[in-house]
C-alpha cells in the first residue's frame, strides 16, 4: 500500500472535509434556455472542456471557487446559492 507521501508525489490530493458543491441543474438549464446557449457554449465561456462541464452536470465533480465565479458571471446569476448546493461530503472518485 503506497504511503501518503507517495500519493502526494504522484499528484493525488486528499480531499479532507472540503464541502462538495453540486450544480443545481434545473437552474442551469433554465438559464441556458433563457440565454439561448448550450452546455458547449458554457464550457468555452468559462474556459473548461465540455467533458468537465458534463462532469459538473452529472455531479461527478465539484467546481473550484474560480469556476463557480465564472459560471455565475457567464449565466448572469447573482446568488451562488441559486446555482450551487453545498454538501458536506467528499468529492466522488
Amino acid at each position: 500500500m503506497p504511503s501518503q507521501n507517495a500519493h502526494q508525489r504522484k499528484g493525488h490530493r486528499r480531499r479532507g472535509g472540503r464541502p462538495f458543491f453540486r450544480l443545481n441543474t434545473e437552474v442551469l438549464w433554465d438559464r441556458l434556455d433563457l440565454l439561448d446557449r448550450s452546455q458547449n457554449w458554457l464550457a468555452r465561456e468559462i474556459g473548461v472542456s465540455p467533458a468537465y462541464v458534463s462532469k459538473l452536470v452529472n455531479g461527478r465533480r465539484s467546481p473550484s471557487g474560480r469556476i463557480r465565479r465564472r459560471m455565475l458571471r457567464a449565466l448572469g446569476v447573482t446568488d451562488s446559492e441559486d446555482l450551487f448546493r453545498t454538501e458536506d461530503k467528499h468529492e466522488p472518485h
